[in-house]
């Protein structure tokens, strides 16, 4: 068990000293920035498609809450999720200072354990969004004859606390629950120059958001027939207000002209969100599964000028072959290959375009040894259009998950 704790403290001061994040993405200026609610863990494989899989020894399957209890009795596991990006952007303002960008961040860690037959329980962190983005534009001040330029940045984004608590009831249904505390900051800094000025005036205005939410899910499974097995799964997710705290400072020449002035509070509203899905396993080697999510975004929060917000959409089919050994006269899982394809329509709607994506995912895992697992996913996708001059984006992305496993207690069992 001394091992969980160090290994744990090992993943957070990884967490604490992870540089900030590089992805810059033109549409993570509107709202709180681009939301990252995708966990990496096995299904990555299966383009994310987990609501009605039950997680597995050695992998935790994040989608629905009441995947927990699928996990070992009497086992602690720590986790931890990898993601690298790379991003190319095509647009009629892009030029090759700015046509490319990627990065490798820590999206996932936590500790995990099945504490008796009917109740496991997670903790953990992971990114919920995050803001990265520059341009320059003009801008007139009414009243004055003079044009500034001014250079556009933002920088930031919201952490995600969660605790998971999964339940048994029985043999076919399991239950869960996920408590989440959503924090951070967002910086958006505008820089003036030209028009007159003797020297730049930067105004940064941050906004400290912080809040809760809450996801209920139910996996439902039983039997067809000798050889084939059926899942049913769904999660809800509430609506919830993020409370935000907004301060502006503004410098010229290096000197502070206002520093953290209080500026109105808000919020940002989180939507009803709606998951489901379902699976159809063979033998215990292939399964097939689907889902799809419906986020409730319509007009609960103000837009721009040129943006707003709308439903969301995603539909995504995954497909695994477990490969399957005899130990001890048991049957045990020694690695697995997965697929999947997914399309979505995120909550953006810019210049009258729905900002949608699409793109396919394969996936490896095993055992590295006999506490340690892994799993490797990689993903291929375009996201955004050109229309209305918007700017598409087409991406690369990797996923490296692993988990190591190591008895909690075993009242007088001994394990292997």
């Amino acid at each position: 068990m001394r091992k969980i704790f160090i290994l744990s403290g090992i993943f957070v001061v990884l967490v604490a000293t992870a540089k900030a994040q590089n992805m810059a993405s033109p549409y993570s200026v509107y709202g709180v920035g681009e939301l990252q609610e995708l966990h990496p863990d096995r299904s990555s494989g299966m383009a994310n498609t987990g609501t009605s899989l039950m997680s597995t020894p050695g992998f935790i399957i994040n989608k629905n809450p009441a995947s927990l209890v699928g996990l070992e009795r009497s086992l602690a596991q720590v986790d931890l999720g990898i993601v690298g990006k790379t991003v190319s952007f095509k647009g009629n303002n892009i030029n090759g200072d700015n046509s490319s960008t990627k990065d490798v961040t820590i999206k996932r860690i936590s500790i995990s354990a099945k504490l008796n037959n009917h109740w496991a329980s997670s903790v953990g962190f992971m990114p919920f969004s995050y803001v990265n983005y520059s341009f320059n534009a003009q801008k007139t001040v009414e009243g004055s004859p003079n044009t500034y330029t001014g250079l556009y940045e933002g920088n930031g984004g919201l952490k995600h606390v969660f605790w998971t608590n999964g339940f048994a009831l029985g043999k076919h249904l399991a239950l869960g629950v996920r408590s989440s505390f959503i924090f951070g900051s967002i910086n958006q800094i505008e820089t003036l120059t030209g028009g007159g000025l003797s020297s730049n005036v930067v105004s940064q205005v941050t906004d400290y958001y912080s809040g809760f939410r809450f996801e209920g899910g139910a996996i439902y499974g039983a039997k067809i027939n000798k050889n084939w097995r059926f899942s049913l799964g769904g999660k809800v997710t509430s609506k919830s207000d993020l409370n935000s705290n907004k301060t502006l400072t503004v410098t010229e020449s290096g000197g502070v002209v206002e520093q953290d002035k209080e500026l109105s509070d808000g919020n940002f509203t989180l939507p009803w969100q709606y998951d489901a899905g379902i699976s159809l396993t063979n033998k215990g080697r292939t399964t097939f599964t689907v889902d799809y999510t419906y986020g409730d975004w319509n007009k609960i929060n103000p837009g721009g000028g040129t943006w707003t917000m709308v439903n969301s959409e995603r539909v995504s089919a995954g497909v695994q072959f477990s490969r399957q050994v005899q130990r001890f006269g048991m049957v045990a899982e020694k690695s697995y290959f997965s697929a999947g394809l997914f399309s979505d329509k995120s909550y953006l709607q810019v210049k009258g375009q729905q900002i949608e994506g699409y793109g396919a995912t394969v996936g490896y895992g095993g055992y590295l040894s006999r506490g340690l697992a892994y799993n490797l996913a990689v993903e291929a996708g375009r996201r955004g259009t050109l229309t209305n001059n918007l700017v598409r984006e087409n991406y690369f992305q990797f996923t490296l998950s692993l988990s190591y496993r190591e008895v909690l207690y075993s009242k007088g069992r001994k394990y292997d």
